[in-house]
């Protein structure tokens, strides 16, 4: 637990990029295609890396790490094939959000038992997943509703996290919410 008290301000810079990424989605609501795969393979670039930093920093598991890879190896995709990744963005997000939250919703399940009452992380979870499932369900979307879905979805996952790493900064600071099993 105090790791996690101690590195709460990952999943903070975390949660922040996200929110940052989904205004991006709301002040240029047209953009390119291309642009919008970029776009996304920076996020996922730069969420995977911060995965991979908790997990080898001793502050994540093994859920980290798998979840870090596969944030990355889709960010590598989407740099060396933008067309295809053009071509294929709903289901490379739907994947991605699909995978990650089914990590997440894992990793919330592991928190409890160290934080009492703690659903920020399962509920990142769960919207990552339901948004997986939305691109599945409504790929004759365009770009405008894929932006506007992209940017709530990142801004609700980083409030999310964001919201974890204060439970997280507050519980480190307080003994009392806490039991270690």
């Amino acid at each position: 637990m105090e790791l996690l008290g101690r590195y709460w301000w990952v999943l903070a810079v975390r949660g922040v990029v996200g929110i940052l990424f989904g205004i991006l989605f709301f002040v240029w609501p047209l953009p390119s295609l291309a642009t919008l795969v970029l776009l996304f393979g920076v996020w996922a670039l730069l969420d995977g890396c911060a995965a991979l930093a908790s997990a080898i920093g001793g502050r994540g598991g093994a859920y980290y790490v798998v979840e870090g890879i596969f944030d990355i190896a889709i960010a590598v995709l989407t740099f060396w094939r933008p067309i295809l990744a053009a071509v294929t963005l709903y289901s490379l997000i739907a994947a991605w959000a699909v995978v990650t939250g089914i990590f997440r919703i894992i990793g919330a399940v592991r928190l409890r038992h160290v934080i009492d009452d703690e659903i920020w992380l399962g509920l990142s979870g769960v919207t990552s997943v339901i948004f997986g499932v939305l691109m599945v369900a409504l790929p004759a979307a365009g770009v405008l509703a894929l932006s506007w879905l992209i940017g709530s979805f990142a801004i609700v996952v980083g409030a999310l996290l964001l919201g974890l790493s204060l439970r997280l900064r507050r519980a480190a600071h307080t003994a009392a919410p806490l039991r270690v099993h």
